[in-house]
């Protein structure tokens, strides 16, 4: 079976994660059924290489070198001219090469607009990765697309219920799809790579990790780090990413005089030795689909402090195995760090070992599974 994926991204996300992983399923564990690429638009897959997956370059329009783009404005430039460099590019490859699948994973405009117009033999899967910011324009292109598509999978049970309540596809075409997170073997040998800045082994450190936007809301995370630092003076605060909040979220830790507790190490492509050095992983996001860093930080036994936002943090956490604050509350993160400190070393266990229990169904293996099941 011939497999392609369609995911052109232009920043550092982690559904740059879940289309490798998935695809790196297939190829693992397909005993040789799947024929697998990634359709790599204006070079954004580059750097990427992963054995057995080919990446099929379209067109040359983009500089790699522009890459990531940070910024609401410049993505969305760098999108459309995504959409008008490939709309013939991506015709062309899918009735030539006639892959038995598509998934859909970004910039998904491009290919509904062409399965609307178009008849393709190829299954196309509209996979949604994050949740959907519904406006017009989406809403009317996915109602035209609705009846040509082969399938919708959902990554959480809240955006698959409202992607249902929505009445725009067949409910018989919605399905749970978990995204392929973890990758044991990977994730043990990353853990142990040696940290090569300068960070002091001797105190305690809380971590957080995503791209520094609105969504993941590190302002509520440094004030609230301001307030706990009052209490318990022995944390400092590593927060990994790059974005466009940088410079004032550097202003908001200097106003703070948190300069030497609260460290902005950027985009790291092996984040798992910065977890492993952690206490515990706060999560401040304003939503979330389902926060891979989450999943991630239970592997590796870390407690976790989150907001309660939807879509993932919700599905993923709960006081079982976990600490959840009011999304966007200062007050509730902080009091919620209290109580972490407040509970037993034993309780605290428990909840480590609850989640990475249940964590445990975002393997790699058990996506392939889910994928079989629908293909």
């Amino acid at each position: 079976m011939k497999v392609y994926y369609w995911s052109p991204h232009t920043s550092h996300i982690a559904t740059i994660k879940a289309v490798l992983n998935s695809a790196i399923s297939l190829v693992r564990y397909g005993k040789n059924n799947y024929d697998v690429s990634i359709i790599n638009s204006n070079g954004e897959w580059d750097t990427f290489f992963t054995d057995k997956i080919k990446f099929v370059r379209l067109v040359n329009f983009i500089n790699i070198k522009i890459f990531p783009v940070q910024g609401y404005l410049k993505s969305r430039v760098v999108n459309l001219f995504i959409f008008f460099n490939c709309f013939f590019s991506l015709k062309k490859i899918i009735k030539k090469e006639n892959p038995d699948v598509l998934f859909i994973h970004l910039l998904t405009s491009l290919p509904l607009i062409l399965l609307i117009l178009f008849n393709f033999k190829t299954k196309f899967i509209l996979r949604i990765s994050g949740y959907p910011r519904l406006n017009f324009f989406r809403k009317y292109i996915w109602s035209l697309a609705s009846k040509k598509l082969y399938c919708i999978t959902s990554p959480t049970v809240n955006t698959l219920n409202y992607l249902k309540s929505l009445k725009i596809f067949d409910e018989k075409k919605l399905f749970l799809l978990k995204d392929p997170v973890i990758k044991i073997r990977e994730i043990a040998f990353l853990k142990k790579e040696q940290i090569d800045i300068n960070l002091d082994t001797n105190v305690k450190y809380l971590i957080s990790i995503g791209r520094l936007t609105h969504q993941k809301n590190f302002s509520l995370l440094i004030s609230s780090f301001y307030e706990i630092k009052k209490i318990f003076k022995e944390y400092k605060l590593i927060i990994l990413g790059d974005g466009e909040q940088k410079k004032k979220l550097q202003l908001l830790i200097n106003n703070l005089k948190l300069d030497s507790d609260v460290f902005l190490l950027g985009y790291q492509k092996n984040i798992f030795k910065y977890l492993s050095i952690s206490e515990c992983l706060i999560c401040t996001s304003l939503w979330e689909d389902p926060g891979f860093i989450i999943i991630e930080a239970g592997i590796l036994n870390k407690i976790i402090i989150s907001s309660n936002c939807l879509s993932g943090p919700k599905e993923l956490l709960d006081s079982n195995n976990g600490y959840l604050f009011n999304n966007n509350s200062k007050s509730s993160l902080v009091q919620e760090f209290i109580n972490y400190k407040n509970t037993s070393l034993i309780d605290n266990k428990n909840k480590i070992y609850i989640s990475k229990k249940k964590f445990k169904d975002y393997s790699i293996y058990n996506h392939f599974l889910n994928i079989r099941s629908l293909l």
